[in-house]
């Protein structure tokens, strides 16, 4: 009975398979379909592949010559520079708001996103600098969400603290502008 029933599935998948039909209407656009929708479309047999692209591989970068040293070279060490700890903090800044840019935002939210290398340390955390003055909240992560700022323009700088609460490393200041809409009730005409 279930060799019976295999065989009775297996010719109706068989038959379930589709036609696909090619045309080409009268402004000149190629369709497809199951159905043919003019008397010219062909049964094709296979649908063209898909359309893809593989870039040109990277052309590896050749070492300067002897006794230059490129800047910011990082497989070159020098003698005056102490060896790189991978818990220094490199770079801090801030990716959004942008600098001279504009949030719109009704309750003041403003969202911090900070790119911070090397990823911020276990126990470690992230201040925000408001107009000048530290704000209270520490944060564990880069992205930074602040609440009910006042609109207007605003100063902002993100700085990075160890477990002591030592400043290890501050980013430069964006200035951007803050707008919060403000319902207000309508005054009756008179």
């Amino acid at each position: 009975m279930k060799s019976y029933l295999l065989i009775v599935l297996l010719f109706f998948a068989g038959s379930a398979q589709a036609e696909i039909y090619k045309w080409v209407d009268g402004a000149g656009n190629v369709h497809y379909g199951d159905q043919p929708e003019s008397s010219t479309a062909k049964k094709i047999q296979k649908l063209p592949g898909l359309s893809t692209y593989s870039p040109p591989p990277m052309p590896e970068k050749e070492p300067p010559p002897e006794g230059e040293v490129e800047e910011g070279d990082p497989e070159v060490e020098t003698e005056a520079a102490p060896a790189p700890d991978k818990h220094v903090y490199r770079e801090i800044s801030i990716v959004s708001p942008e600098n001279g840019g504009t949030v719109r935002s009704s309750p003041g939210t403003i969202s911090v996103f900070v790119a911070l290398a090397p990823v911020l340390q276990k126990g470690d955390y992230l201040k925000a600098i408001l107009d000048g003055s530290p704000l209270e909240q520490k944060f564990q992560g880069t992205v930074l969400r602040l609440e009910n700022v006042d609109r207007g323009e605003h100063r902002l700088a993100v700085a990075v603290f160890d477990k002591s609460g030592k400043k290890l490393l501050q980013s430069d200041t964006v200035v951007f502008q803050l707008h919060r809409t403000i319902a207000r009730k309508r005054q009756p005409r008179g």
